[in-house]
């Protein structure tokens, strides 16, 4: 029913229509003078593959991606139809995009787990609820797409009350196996699910007792045939499986992340199959691409990995936030509809639209292995249908330097073969069918360099042997080529995809009607804390308002103790982000009512530094809240504008960061009660509380930048309404933060400088910036790339006419740098295409000219100053403005640059 509804919409089709005439193995001549890239059996001087498939038994496990660790499908849940319907069939939907096999979900935990914070299903011992979070609607959205596909849950944290609040999850083994097994029952009874697979705790150690607990209670309760891997993580349960037979066959796949190649596991040395369970991490562009069909090979023919599991599945989490687009697709603009097409998705076609998991794949040496000239192949046999698959990739690190793993190095301690192009003969023996044999070609080619733009999952001749079991392939550096005998693959598209709008609306508001509860706020993302939309709780307090009476959505904050947290080391309160990572010049507005006063206490003037429990607002603000502007008001009337969240152990702050604090009305009657934070593009903070000024343009000195937020300063059930978020002031905004077009347009020649960066996340023409694949910064309006004048130290840097793949100049346009993390973090832009070509980093003189600069190394994370005049030779690309900043996040250049600053081709 959905492949019907998706490909009946006038926007969404396959693009294939019939194949195209297929060309027979008959005549060398015929095939020669017809120029295309197949061509018969001959004295090759390339490879040679041999199809047999004697010996084999390696069972194809699928493949696959994960969508959690932590929320990084929070805003697909609102997309508007019919993008997200259109997004889920280029994940799911069979023969249209990606086709998955696997969809690997996060039990939420209540904790930070990457990106953000999912519900438990049991926030304490007596909570069960299976309707939080849009994990349970994604499987059931895949599932309606492909009853075939596999799940597969793991947990990246635990509520507290599991293990009475130790840090260590496996205190009480069965109290923790009812809690999982729960979840797995919830799925089936609540979702009509059945869940495949079962992880036990995401990258940490996994404790051979539970993991024999976990496998009676799932049998107890009747789920034997839900499996389990362990221990999503390195090889360490290896050498346990080896000494305990329980636990041996408690486990029935081993699940590892990001093995490298060139590594020694024991686990290869067990018959139990070897998963990369979590894989990849690589910015979507092309290079990811590349990485993930390497590493996919690569896995089985160096390790006998029978399944990969993409991190993650669609990157729909904030910029700002971690990994920003390590993923399959990238979907940020529920308020524009936009989303991309990754050309991950197509590397992942060439394997999944042509194969089934409980294919076998063929040995190596027997149709898989390594190219003579370098690169990987692996061909999948269905023995039930004779079907049959070859996939081969040629990626060199040019084309896809992965974020990890990183190229692999053989196991017998030479390096990996040098990747070049070559003629692949191919050969069939008589165990792969009887003639006629025909078969399908799809080839992707990666093309870097401007001027050849690449082309993904095209499909070519049909091949037909009639009279000959061979036949022999161009393959060329770059390029992924898959030969199967399944003709039903074709490549999807939606025509009017929505144009990109990277800017978050304002005015914001939301008084949280209308949602589905268990769910979070509109557009917000937790990071500590869960906050679910709730009917209110019972109004207390003398004066009670008609509209408080009625029936009412808020947001609640419902962790109600430390959870045995994943990637929080628990200091801080709970807090949810909304917004721009670039936001600097922002009101938020919101209604709270804390619950009812505690009796008893410390003195409120005391000088014991413990706050009572606080409603917290925030502008400026990183993931974590470790910076920003926040203002708490505390339900005995303290209050404080600090830098930076609360502290959760004592809900108050170090000294320090507290830039004034005072004393003022109770609010912990039950009440209602309206804060409003504003910060000015003076940096100045005003507060108003239900209207009365509590501060007036205090001067923080804090020139920084980030989301604004809700939050509290410990695990308690703080409600929030009637959220509203708008600039600070609206005639500054509108002259600051429009759109800046150049007063002169850019042209070759022009030396590029720097300048303030600007504000807001507002479009700037002379500021926009792409980092191409090729390792080239593009500047967007003029379509110029930036060039060094010479190779040397101290040379001026210009803009020029992007060179393409066979020019001199493209020596002097590439600029190294990892395209994951420098969307992530600050790091250098090093002149060469791979990271030991150089030294020379993109740099900037005191004053301000951009210049190449000698760098003490090419891995530092921070400022490498490295001489007096050097400012700072490390960036961060911001794609939303697609700025390159001297900032991420602000802290860490403030004694540099107060403000921001970017790399400027035009004033």
């Amino acid at each position: 029913k959905s492949r019907q509804r998706t490909l009946a919409l006038d926007d969404c089709f396959n693009s294939f229509g019939p194949p195209p005439a297929p060309r027979r193995a008959i005549s060398m001549m015929l095939l020669v003078l017809a120029l295309v890239p197949f061509l018969p059996s001959s004295s090759a001087t390339g490879s040679r593959v041999l199809f047999d498939i004697e010996g084999a038994s390696h069972v194809f496990d699928g493949i696959g991606a994960i969508s959690g660790g932590g929320a990084t499908s929070r805003l697909l849940v609102e997309y508007p139809e019919p993008q997200r319907s259109e997004i889920l069939d280029f994940l799911f939907l069979p023969g249209f995009g990606a086709s998955l096999h696997i969809l690997k979900v996060e039990i939420g935990g209540d904790s930070q787990s990457t990106d953000g914070v999912e519900s438990s299903h049991m926030h304490s011992e007596g909570d069960l609820d299976f309707t939080r979070g849009y994990e349970w609607w994604l499987m059931k959205e895949a599932k309606k797409r492909n009853p075939k596909i596999k799940l597969y849950g793991l947990p990246w944290a635990f509520p507290g009350w599991v293990t009475n609040n130790s840090t260590w999850p496996y205190v009480f083994p069965e109290k923790l196996a009812n809690y999982t097994v729960n979840w797995v029952q919830g799925a089936k009874d609540i979702h009509e699910l059945e869940i495949d697979y079962l992880g036990i705790w995401n990258e940490r150690k996994c404790d051979p007792t539970y993991v024999k607990v976990l496998r009676k209670m799932l049998d107890k309760r009747g789920f034997n045939t839900t499996r389990i891997i362990a221990n999503d993580g390195d090889g360490a349960i290896c050498d346990d499986m080896a000494k305990d037979k329980e636990l041996f066959e408690a486990i029935e796949k081993i699940g590892l992340h990001y093995p490298e190649d060139a590594a020694e596991y024991s686990c290869t040395n067990l018959s139990t199959p070897v998963w990369s369970s979590e894989e990849s991490s690589s910015y979507d562009d092309i290079n990811g691409a590349g990485c993930w069909i390497r590493v996919i090979n690569a896995h089985y023919v160096n390790m006998n990995i029978t399944s990969s599991i993409m991190w993650n599945l669609v990157g729909s989490y904030m910029h700002g936030t971690s990994w920003y687009a390590s993923s399959m697709m990238t979907a940020v603009q529920p308020w524009s509809g936009h989303y991309e097409v990754a050309p991950v998705v197509w590397a992942t076609a060439h394997l999944t639209q042509f194969t089934q998991p409980g294919w076998i794949y063929l040995n190596v040496g027997s149709g898989s292995g390594q190219f003579k000239q370098g690169g990987y192949y692996v061909t999948l046999f269905d023995p039930e249908s004779g079907n049959f698959t070859f996939t081969g990739a040629k990626i060199d690190e040019d084309h896809a330097h992965c974020t990890r793993p990183v190229l692999p190095v053989q196991p017998w301690g030479q390096d990996i073969l040098p990747v070049q192009s070559e003629e692949v003969a191919f050969e069939l023996t008589e165990s792969m069918g009887d003639l006629p044999i025909h078969l399908v070609v799809f080839r992707s080619t990666l093309s870097l360099f401007v001027g050849k733009e690449p082309t993904m999952f095209q499909r070519e001749k049909d091949i037909i042997l009639t009279d000959t079991r061979s036949f022999t392939l161009f393959i060329g550096l770059g390029e992924i080529v898959t030969v199967s005998t399944v003709r039903k693959a074709s490549k999807g598209a939606c025509k009017n995809i929505p144009a990109s709008s990277p800017q978050f609306p304002l005015d914001f508001q939301s008084d949280f009607e209308g949602l589905d509860e268990g769910q979070e706020g509109l557009r917000f993302t937790d990071q500590i804390g869960v906050f679910e939309i709730h009917e209110e709780t019972s109004m207390r307090g003398p004066s009670l308002s008609k509209f408080e009476l009625q029936k009412n959505h808020v947001m609640r904050q419902m962790v109600p103790q430390t959870p045995v947290q994943w990637d929080d080391s628990g200091m801080r309160g709970p807090v949810s982000l909304i917004g721009m990572f670039e936001w600097q010049d922002i009101n938020i507005t919101a209604r709270f009512k804390l619950p009812s006063i505690d009796d008893g206490g410390e003195d409120r003037r005391s000088t014991v530094r413990t706050m009572k429990k606080a409603a917290c607002l925030g502008v400026r603000i990183d993931q974590m809240w470790t910076q920003g502007i926040v203002f708490c008001y505390a339900e005995d009337g303290e209050w404080a504008l600090t830098k930076g969240g609360p502290w959760v152990a004592n809900g108050s702050f170090v000294p320090e960061s507290v830039y004034t604090m005072g004393y003022g009305a109770v609010v912990g009657d039950g009440s209602w009660f309206n804060l409003t934070l504003s910060v000015s593009i003076e940096n100045t903070a005003t507060v108003t509380l239900n209207g009365e000024p509590i501060i007036s343009g205090f001067e923080t000195g804090a020139k920084g930048f980030g989301f604004a937020a809700v939050g509290c300063n410990g695990w308690f059930a703080l409600e929030f309404d009637d959220v509203k978020i708008t600039p600070a002031d609206r005639r500054q905004w509108d002259s600051e933060s429009a759109p800046q077009k150049c007063r002169v347009a850019a042209k070759e020649g022009d030396q590029i400088t720097v300048g303030k960066c600007s504000r807001n996340g507002s479009p700037s023409e002379g500021l926009s910036w792409e980092l191409l694949p090729s390792w080239q910064l593009r500047h967007k309006s003029s379509g110029l790339c930036a060039q060094t004048v010479e190779a040397k130290d101290r040379s001026r840097i210009i803009l020029q006419r992007c060179a393409s793949g066979g020019d001199v100049e493209i020596e002097l346009q590439q600029f190294w740098n990892d395209y994951t993390n420098v969307r992530n973090g600050i790091l250098p832009l090093q002149l060469g295409s791979n990271q030991d070509s150089s030294r020379l980093q993109l740099a900037v003189l005191a004053n301000q000219t951009v210049v190449l600069s000698q760098a003490e190394s090419a891995s530092t994370f921070h400022s490498n100053v490295t001489a007096d005049d050097i400012a700072w030779s490390a960036w961060a690309y911001f794609p939303n403005s697609k700025q390159l900043r001297n900032q991420y996040p602000s802290e860490f250049f403030s004694a540099v640059t107060d403000d921001p600053m970017c790399l400027q081709a035009c004033t």
